[in-house]
């Protein structure tokens, strides 16, 4: 029990907090929530916790304040970081301690103050302690950075734990009522439905009766629990069947009613692992189920500037909703911005008001709106999506019309030619350009889309760009890794635009590496961004809305020949695209008449300097698509992939053709037709400038004809280009004398290593790159994984810190010990301002 005088600090602290807009549900007494943190979660109650909206959860968690009652200091603050607050207000004898809450670590002491100082205390900070200021600021507005409490960490570490722990619970469940019904009956296709109704009744019983709303919610008779739910969410007029067999009720419910307490979850993650852990692989195989992961919805509604319009304008409109995620995510921002003495029945109307989603799919609606319940605690249904396809469908239109901020993740597929019959006046043959084509007939002021990543430079969206450019002034796009999206490997990009066009418009361009993803879900910072104005936007955006990485480099190489100067490249040969269907009519493992040598696979046909295999292409001009076949395919070449090579930093493979190979459209031919030598050539394109140029330059998995001629060309004396020459060549003797068993492969691998390092440093002496540049480029790779037979994934170990041209790290051997007396003992290398400048490192 507090003392009297702790009693007396408490109600002042009280006052301090209803002085500054803390009233009603939003200062809550004996606050109880589970320490999700702690592997057990025990439930913890605080003597006063203050929120900044109702209702009260981890996210919009202002203030707590406890007691020193026998224990005290860090260790006992540290016990209510689940809490969500940013700062602990602890009440000692005769003290009051500040304390700022940490995402990692202990909590750190601000201030420490008598209780006669309170009333300074909340005067000082009667502004940035709003409810209003810290709901923005835990929201990830620019406010965060500014309030020395706030630490950015704390409430994306809660949100790993709260998603993983409700994961875990909802797929135990999952498991264990299947098992429970398997016992008796096959678990079907068509059970899948009903366990999930029966799954959320319960969900929402354990969140009615964790946040002591009233009722009866926890009786032990699970059929009663569903009853009384069904009662109070749909007024006991629903018909949809739950799952009814008893003994998988009562298994269902032990597990959800003993899990760890939910008063203090926010009713946004719930619904956000409902979507996403009952929509299972098997159920997305069965129902052809996609979703968007709800750190790319969250992403996009906190980057869009809702804010920028009036409130009850803010219509937010999902066509292909699915499961909703993004209206789910739109929800939490819109109740962001509403007034937090705004009353829950109010605030359901303003949402049911202001969100609206077309869906196709009669179950993905279903689990939509159940989310949508469970993010709008503890209000009914009434949710405003409609069923049908949202490409023929009347709705799609009005629903635009009245819309000021769209958001889709639309289907990323073709259309089929049945679809092409079937809709009319197709502008696209893909789906997601046909949906935002038809979304720009209509612009909304806000727009944020999923999209593939051929979007940011490919010719079927030119027209796209351009008219983008001159509807908005602020234009971010933000690509992600490879799968990140679990029904496809398809590469995406984030499109999100606002402001209407009034002069240069602001590009800002960026990328989340595969190695940051969680790093990214947790904080939203992008691995990479860049931003410029445009000031052609029609002309320029047109042709790329990519801005390219490493520009201090290619700053650099602008002096340098282009690869479109020093050779001709084309592309290779495209069958008439009616004709295919038929592999076997146009490709051939052994000679055929009107078949000719060529290259049709990028895989297992070529690597870095050797063609590995041929394979036989039919030649007959009646199939051809274009001209490409008349191309002088029987002269020596070199063939470049026109596909990636690889996911990562490596995307160009040069082989050395001297047989006269026809190359498919997978290929590019290159012909040099200048002082250069082929095994030259080919050393700069299998080498890390030309590899970082291609894969900062080109976002999608093409390499197109126009990044290929643009790549820089060092200038290279003859001399130079003869002892780059001589080890291309000794690298091609030796992998084919590997290759065909006539040498140990120990030998061979060490030797191909060997040789490939000195190809690299002799073409990045002759590019001559200032060393941090070099260095800039070479750190690229790190923990990519190069083509070819050879192991090798970094130049420079992560722990080599000077700025040292690779050519002299390779010939003098470095190594991290001794490296400052090797360079002094060399003596012409002092006068080099590159080892000048690697010295001034070492020091």
């Amino acid at each position: 029990m507090p003392t009297d005088g702790q009693a007396e600090t408490l109600q002042h602290i009280r006052q301090g907090f209803q002085g500054l807009g803390y009233i009603g549900g939003l200062l809550q007494e004996e606050y109880e929530f589970a320490d999700v943190l702690s592997s057990e979660h025990p439930v913890r109650s605080i003597p006063l916790a203050a929120f900044a909206q109702e209702p009260p959860s981890y996210r919009n968690a202002s203030f707590g304040v406890t007691i020193a009652n026998g224990r005290s200091g860090p260790a006992f603050i540290q016990e209510h970081r689940s809490l969500g607050a940013p700062q602990i207000l602890e009440i000692t004898d005769d003290r009051v301690l500040r304390w700022k809450m940490t995402g990692r670590g202990m909590p750190s002491l601000l201030e420490e103050l008598t209780p006669s100082r309170l009333p300074d205390l909340f005067l000082r900070h009667k502004d940035e302690w709003s409810p209003r200021q810290i709901l923005r600021a835990k929201s990830g507005g620019e406010t965060a950075t500014q309030l020395d409490f706030i630490d950015v960490d704390l409430l994306p570490a809660l949100e790993f734990e709260v998603r993983s722990k409700l994961d875990t619970l909802l797929r135990d469940t999952i498991s264990l009522s299947i098992d429970t019904f398997e016992r008796k009956s096959p678990f079907s296709k068509d059970t899948y439905p009903p366990l999930f109704r029966l799954i959320f009744r319960l969900i929402a019983a354990k969140v009615l009766a964790d946040r002591h709303h009233p009722g009866d919610w926890t009786v032990d008779d699970p059929e009663s629990v569903v009853r009384s739910v069904e009662e109070f969410y749909f007024r006991g007029s629903t018909s949809e069947r739950v799952l009814d067999d008893p003994e998988t009720q009562a298994a269902g419910w032990e597990r959800i009613r003993t899990a760890f307490h939910f008063q203090n979850l926010s009713v946004d993650s719930l619904a956000y692992v409902y979507e996403n852990t009952l929509v299972t692989p098997e159920t997305r195989r069965v129902f052809g189920i996609h979703s968007t992961p709800p750190a790319i919805a969250e992403y996009i509604v906190k980057r869009l500037p809702f804010d920028a319009i009036e409130a009850n304008e803010r219509r937010v409109f999902e066509p292909f909703s699915g499961h909703s995620v993004f209206l789910v995510a739109a929800m939490q921002r819109l109740r962001e911005l509403l007034p937090s003495a705004m009353s829950p029945l109010q605030r359901h109307e303003y949402f049911v008001k202001m969100l609206s989603g077309i869906e196709i799919d009669d179950f993905a609606r279903e689990v939509a709106r159940l989310s949508l319940m469970l993010a709008d605690y503890p209000n009914p249904d009434g949710w405003r999506l409609h069923g049908g396809d949202a490409l023929t469908s009347t709705v799609f239109d009005q629903e635009l019309a009245q819309a000021n901020i769209v958001l889709c993740n639309p289907p990323f597929e073709a259309f089929s030619a049945d679809e092409r019959a079937g809709y009319r006046d197709l502008w696209s043959f893909t789906k997601p350009a046909e949906v935002l084509h038809r979304v720009l007939t209509c612009p909304p002021k806000l727009l944020g889309f999923v999209l593939p990543k051929v979007f940011l430079a490919g010719r079927s969206y030119r027209e796209l760009r351009s008219s983008l450019g001159t509807i908005y002034s602020s234009i971010e796009t933000l690509s992600l890794p490879d799968r990140v999206f679990q029904h496809s490997d398809a590469d995406t990009t984030l499109l999100l635009c606002a402001g209407l066009k009034d002069g240069p418009v602001r590009l800002k361009a960026g990328e989340v590496y595969k190695s940051d993803l969680v790093t990214f879900y947790a904080t939203h910072r992008p691995s990479y961004q860049s931003e410029e104005y445009v000031e052609d936007p029609q002309r320029q955006l047109a042709h790329s809305m990519w801005l390219p990485p490493l520009q201090e480099a290619w700053i650099a190489t602008a002096r340098l020949r282009r690869l479109g100067q020093v050779s001709d490249i084309h592309r290779g040969i495209e069958y008439n695209h009616r004709l295919r269907g038929n592999e076997s009519m146009f490709v051939s493992d052994s000679a055929r008449e009107g078949f000719v040598p060529g290259l049709h696979r990028v895989r297992g046909g070529t690597e870095p300097f050797v063609v590995l295999k041929a394979d036989y292409l039919n030649f007959s001009p009646d199939l051809m698509r274009s001209n490409a076949y008349k191309l002088p395919w029987h002269e020596p070449k070199l063939v470049v992939n026109a596909t990636r090579r690889t996911r990562g930093s490596w995307r160009i493979t040069a082989s050395q053709d001297d047989i006269g190979l026809v190359c498919y459209q997978n290929f590019h031919g290159i012909w040099p037709n200048a002082d250069l030598t082929y095994e030259v050539l080919a050393a700069v394109l299998n080498g890390p400038v030309a590899n970082a140029f291609a894969s900062a330059r080109e976002p999608s998995r093409h390499l197109q004809v126009e990044t290929l001629r643009d790549i820089p060309i060092p200038d290279f004396e003859q001399a130079h280009q003869r002892v780059i020459s001589s080890l291309v060549h000794q690298y091609s003797e030796t992998r084919m004398s590997w290759l065909t068993g006539q040498t140990d492969a120990g030998e061979s691998y060490d030797r191909c290593q060997q040789l490939m390092r000195s190809i690299d440093a002799e073409v990045l002496r002759a590019y001559d790159l200032p060393p941090r540049l070099e260095r800039a480029v070479l750190d690229w790779f790190s923990g990519h994984v190069r083509p070819g037979p050879v192991e090798f994934t970094e130049y420079f170990p992560s722990t080599f810190k000077p700025y040292i041209p690779w050519h002299l790290y390779t010939s003098v051997g470095f190594k991290l010990a001794g490296a400052k007396d090797t360079l002094k003992r060399m003596p012409v290398i002092p006068a080099s301002p590159a080892i000048t400048e690697a010295l001034s490192h070492m020091d």
